[in-house]
C-alpha cells in the first residue's frame, strides 16, 4: 500500500515533465448511468438545482497500453463548456518555475540528507540510490530527501513503462486545440511546495515509509491503473485508511488541505450555469473528506458514467 501513496505523490512532479499521449472515443457511443457505489468508469456526473458538472479520477502518467482511456472521459469532455484540472500544466516549461522547483528542492540552510538522516536510514538510501545508478555524490548530499525519493520513485515507473503523460494533459491539450476554455484548482507553486516539504521535520521516518516495498511497486501500480480505469475505489481507500491512522500529516497536505482550497470552487463551477469537466487525481475523489462526500453532502447527485 506504501508505494501507492508514494507513487500518487510522485506523479504531481512527473506528470509535469513527460511527453503527451493521444486517444479519441468512438462516435455513436451509448452513455449509461449509475449509482455512485457501482464500478464502471472514473467520471462522474455530478448534479443539484437542474445544473450539471463532470468530475472524472485521473492517472498524471501513463503507459502506451493504457489508451484509449475509458470512452466515458471523451463524452463528459464533449459534453463540457469548461476543462479543470489541478494546475497549469503549461507552466512547467516556464523558465521562472523551474528555477523555483530546482532552489526549492535542496537544502538552502548547510544541512544534507547525512545530517537529517539516521545513519541506518542514509545507508538505506545510498543503497537504493545505486541500485539505480544514482549515487549519493556531493551535490545530490544536498537535496532534501523527499526529492531524492521522488526521483527514484520516477526512475522507477519510467522503468515500469510510464512515460505517457496522463489524463490531465491529454484533454488540457485536447482543450487548447479546440479552443475550449481551461480553469485550474492550484498553482503550480502549491504543487511545488507540496511536493518538495513531504516528510520535512520527520525526514528519518519518512524516508524508511518510503523505502519500504521498492519491489512491489509493478504489482502496486498495475492494480492502481486497473482499479483507476475500471472506476473501482477499494485500493484509493484502502491507501487513504493508511494516511489517516499512520501518517496524518501527510493526509493533510496531499488531500485536506488542498481539498479545502477547492471545495467552494466546485460550488461554484456547479452554480456558474455553465458545465465544468474537473479532472483530478483519483485518490482525491474517495474517502470520508474526498470529493465525491462533499459532493454528496452537499445535496449533488452522484453517478458513475459508462458509454457502451
Amino acid at each position: 500500500m506504501k508505494r501507492i501513496i508514494i507513487i500518487c505523490s510522485v506523479m504531481l512532479l512527473a506528470a509535469g515533465f513527460l511527453s503527451c499521449a493521444s486517444s479519441s472515443a468512438p462516435a455513436g457511443s451509448r452513455v449509461e448511468f449509475y449509482p455512485s457505489n457501482a464500478n464502471i468508469s472514473p467520471v462522474y456526473k455530478i448534479t443539484k438545482d437542474g445544473n450539471v458538472m463532470f468530475l472524472a479520477g485521473s492517472v498524471h502518467v501513463l503507459r502506451d497500453n493504457d489508451f484509449p482511456l475509458p470512452e466515458a472521459f471523451d463524452y463528459a469532455f464533449s459534453a463540457s463548456d469548461i476543462l479543470v484540472i489541478e494546475t497549469d500544466i503549461d507552466q512547467m516549461e516556464d523558465p521562472e518555475i523551474q528555477q523555483h522547483l530546482l532552489y526549492s528542492s535542496f537544502f538552502t540552510d548547510g544541512r544534507t540528507l547525512s545530517s537529517v538522516l539516521s545513519p541506518q536510514t542514509f545507508a538505506l538510501l545510498s543503497q537504493a540510490c545505486n541500485d539505480y545508478g544514482f549515487p549519493i555524490n556531493e551535490n545530490v548530499m544536498n537535496l532534501k530527501p523527499s526529492m531524492v525519493v521522488n526521483i527514484l520513485t520516477v526512475m522507477q515507473i519510467q522503468e515500469l513503462g510510464f512515460a505517457k503523460t496522463g489524463v490531465d494533459e491529454f484533454y488540457y491539450n485536447k482543450a487548447k486545440n479546440e479552443n475550449k476554455p481551461v480553469d485550474f484548482l492550484e498553482s503550480i507553486q502549491s504543487q511545488i511546495n507540496i511536493i518538495t516539504t513531504m516528510g520535512e521535520g520527520y525526514e528519518d521516518e519518512y524516508v524508511l515509509y518510503s523505502l519500504q516495498d521498492m519491489d512491489s511497486t509493478e504489482d502496486s501500480i498495475q492494480a492502481m491503473v486497473f482499479e483507476w480505469k475500471n472506476g473501482i475505489t477499494s485500493l484509493a481507500e484502502e491507501s487513504i485508511t493508511e494516511l489517516i491512522a499512520e501518517w496524518p500529516m501527510l493526509y493533510r497536505s496531499m488531500l485536506t488541505d488542498r481539498h479545502d482550497e477547492w471545495f467552494p470552487q466546485l460550488d461554484k463551477f456547479l452554480a456558474s450555469g455553465k458545465t465544468h469537466f474537473v479532472i483530478a487525481g483519483f485518490l482525491h475523489l474517495p474517502g470520508p473528506y474526498g470529493l465525491l462526500q462533499y459532493l454528496e453532502n452537499s445535496g449533488c447527485t452522484v453517478e458513475q458514467i459508462a458509454v457502451r
